[in-house]
């Protein structure tokens, strides 16, 4: 029964890792800042930048299951599978467009954190409406 009941609001917990992990970037990119660019990739960023991914993966999943919602089993499977790439492939173009952006800044680090900071916002957004959509769904049964 646990399990089911885990299954049946997965959209809205997915939503939470995705919006987590957008959090721990955000931390990861706040350590950088206050540091210069002196701690990048060791101690609190680097672990905020691996419990982010871990985060951002989990919660990308909530993306297949919210598309896939109604479907067949091997259709939701694919759809879960697929949606962490669906989320990268979401923000990458904007990252390959920022980091022209900051070629002439003196902060040496903006360039390489640029797509970091894009993905914290692309995350953060669509863990959002996934959290909105849950709740939408769930008004929408429950008026039913």
């Amino acid at each position: 029964m646990q399990l089911k009941a885990l299954f049946t609001r997965w959209t809205k917990l997915a939503a939470l890792f995705l919006m987590g992990g957008a959090f721990a970037w955000t931390l990861k990119l706040a350590v950088i800042i206050s540091t210069n660019g002196r701690i990048i990739d060791t101690g609190a960023a680097a672990f905020l930048m691996k419990v982010g991914l871990v985060l951002l993966l989990i919660g990308s999943t909530g993306i297949g299951y919210r598309l896939s919602q109604n479907r067949q089993l091997w259709l939701r499977i694919v759809a879960i599978l697929i949606s962490p790439f669906l989320l990268f492939a979401a923000f990458m173009p904007f990252a390959w467009m920022a980091g022209p952006l900051f070629n002439d800044i003196p902060v040496w680090y903006a360039q390489q954190e640029a797509p970091i900071a894009i993905a914290v916002l692309v995350s953060f957004a669509i863990g959002y409406l996934l959290y909105r959509s849950y709740q939408h769904t769930k008004e929408l049964s429950i008026s039913k």
